[in-house]
């Protein structure tokens, strides 16, 4: 049995930030299926790492490949194969959860979304509060919410920051 690619490869990555080198040679290989996290004090680069994967951040040193993209590069594709959770709400308070789900399904390009977002609702257990405004949900409300949005296009690849 042949072990699959990694999803997210990052080899000998540095980030610097002025005098601050908040990545400092990361090597790192996650594949398909895995679940990890990034696990340290303030300021010891879990966001960093995670921009850098995003194509948000250019890397000063190093490789980094998320779902074989180069994520710098080749962003707008990234974006189609990744589910970014933010660690701050992101959603649109003045659009029901409905309209949430709607107006992230059209972002992504996503067709006849309506029974994806109907499965979503429900896993997270929002069903009953199709209607209420983002705005009006419970803090915990506001993340399942967030997300079953950042779910609705199926991504390859799953990232949640804190």
């Amino acid at each position: 049995m042949s072990v699959p690619e990694p999803i997210l490869q990052f080899e000998r990555v540095v980030k610097r930030y002025g005098n601050v080198e908040a990545v400092a040679g990361l090597d790192l290989a996650v594949r398909p299926g895995e679940m990890f996290g990034l696990i340290g004090p303030d300021g010891a680069g879990k966001t960093t790492s995670l921009r850098l994967a995003l194509g948000l951040v250019r890397p000063d040193a190093g490789q980094v490949r998320t779902c074989d993209l180069e994520p710098r590069r080749q962003r707008r594709r990234l974006a189609g194969r990744v589910g970014y959770l933010s660690q701050r709400f992101s959603l649109y308070t003045d659009l029901s959860v409905d309209e949430n789900a709607a107006f992230f399904a059209a972002i992504h390009g996503v067709g006849d979304w309506r029974a994806r977002r109907d499965e979503l609702l429900d896993l997270v257990h929002l069903t009953p509060f199709r209607r209420r405004l983002a705005g009006r949900l419970s803090g915990g409300m506001k993340q399942k919410l967030a997300l079953a949005c950042t779910l609705i296009h199926r991504p390859q690849m799953l990232i949640l920051d804190e």
